[in-house]
């Protein structure tokens, strides 16, 4: 084993480059990276950076240093274009063709776009990068802008909202759930967050869906919902989920279905390559399905990137972990372990204080997941007591 070439430049890539050499891997290890900057946080694009106007860029995962010092290689502002599984080489697109003995997707994912017959219009926007971030800040910071209108009550769309909602906008969320992070949480903690946020000044719309969107020349001024209502805005923040990013894999044949298919060492259907993180399908042993699940948080890429960094260095693979999850809404840290599918009672646990929730997620006998409001310590002490359930 003499190169491994990793393909994306986020937390996991960084992560697994880190790990692999910590193992005492002294061959080369190169990361691909599409955007021209160092690898950084993208947690906070969506919160702090988002209403910062002293910062001028995001956190580096790591500084310039690290790389130097770790003797990893950073191919900034370039994009692998082509894998050949055959000859073992990646293709980049300014010609550069690297060989690998083990190869590690670390792609991430990539919004989730509106089907429109015409050009994203340009007060639309989307979340995913900085150069996003700093479209969106210097709407957030602008006189002119008032009214937003937010589709999705994501994990994503609800932390814009909570930003937006500090600058004294007028927010109001569409979702087509009846709830809002239905997909990351119960309802005993989702409608907690729903009625905090309301109360600070967030207006929802649940269970309605965007049907188009009304002009003023090249810019939307509201947004048509299926219901026949309409919402002001100046400007329209779309977080309606994300798409893994497979391309790549799928030409070069590899297995994917909603994600890169791997093992629990992170191998995919081909044993020289790795998938980890967002883009990454996995069956996990504390869900409720014997089925390769996708998640997408910084636990998971980091816990996939290790668990792919000691498989390629033949150190035994760490076993799988309750997944975490964190956000911050509106003052209220929202953290949970676990995956909560199949559960069947929900237990609170009391606390005296109104901002403050501990939710323990069961099924019969067992607890496979917890979820706590501004207890930002209980989360490793809950953590041992989630237990696996495949």
């Amino acid at each position: 084993m003499k190169d491994v070439v990793i393909i994306g430049a986020g937390i996991a890539s960084v992560t697994a480059a880190e790990a692999i050499r910590d193992h005492g891997f002294e061959g080369t290890i190169t990361i691909i990276g599409e955007e021209d900057r160092l690898p950084y946080q993208r947690p906070p694009l969506s919160k702090s950076y988002l209403i910062s106007k002293e910062t001028s860029s995001p956190a580096l995962i790591r500084p310039e240093k690290f790389f130097l010092d770790k003797m990893i290689s950073l191919k900034r502002g370039l994009k692998a274009i082509e894998v050949d599984r055959l000859s073992k080489k990646v293709v980049i697109d300014n010609g550069e063709i690297l060989s690998y003995d083990a190869l590690i997707f670390a792609t991430g994912a990539r919004p989730r776009t509106l089907q429109l017959s015409e050009p994203t219009p340009q007060n639309v926007f989307y979340l995913r990068n900085v150069e996003d971030a700093n479209s969106l800040r210097n709407a957030i910071f602008n006189s002119q802008c008032n009214k937003v209108v937010i589709l999705g009550a994501g994990v994503i769309g609800l932390e814009v909202a909570s930003s937006f909602n500090a600058q004294g906008k007028q927010v109001t969320v569409i979702e087509a759930n009846k709830r809002p992070m239905s997909r990351v949480a119960s309802p005993a903690t989702t409608n907690f967050i729903a009625d905090k946020m309301a109360k600070a000044g967030v207006s929802f719309c649940f269970n309605v869906f965007f049907q188009s969107f009304q002009y003023e020349g090249s810019k939307v001024s509201a947004v048509n919902l299926s219901d026949g209502t309409t919402q002001q805005a100046d400007i329209v923040v779309v977080g309606i989920g994300a798409i893994p990013n497979t391309d790549l894999a799928q030409v070069a044949e590899l297995e994917c279905d909603g994600g890169i298919l791997v093992d629990n060492n992170m191998r995919t259907s081909d044993p020289n390559i790795y998938a980890i993180g967002d883009c990454s399908k996995v069956v996990n042993s504390f869900s409720n399905s014997s089925s390769a699940i996708r998640i997408e948080t910084i636990h998971n890429a980091m816990t996939t990137a290790k668990a792919a960094a000691a498989h390629i260095c033949g150190k035994p693979t760490p076993p799988q972990v309750a997944p975490r999850f964190w956000s911050d809404l509106e003052g209220l840290k929202v953290q949970s372990v676990g995956i909560s599918d199949g559960y069947d009672r929900i237990y609170r646990n009391p606390n005296d204080d109104d901002n403050v929730r501990e939710f323990w997620l069961f099924s019969k006998d067992r607890m496979i997941a917890a979820e706590t409001i501004n207890l930002p310590t209980k989360q490793s002490k809950l953590a041992s007591a989630v237990t696996k359930r495949i």
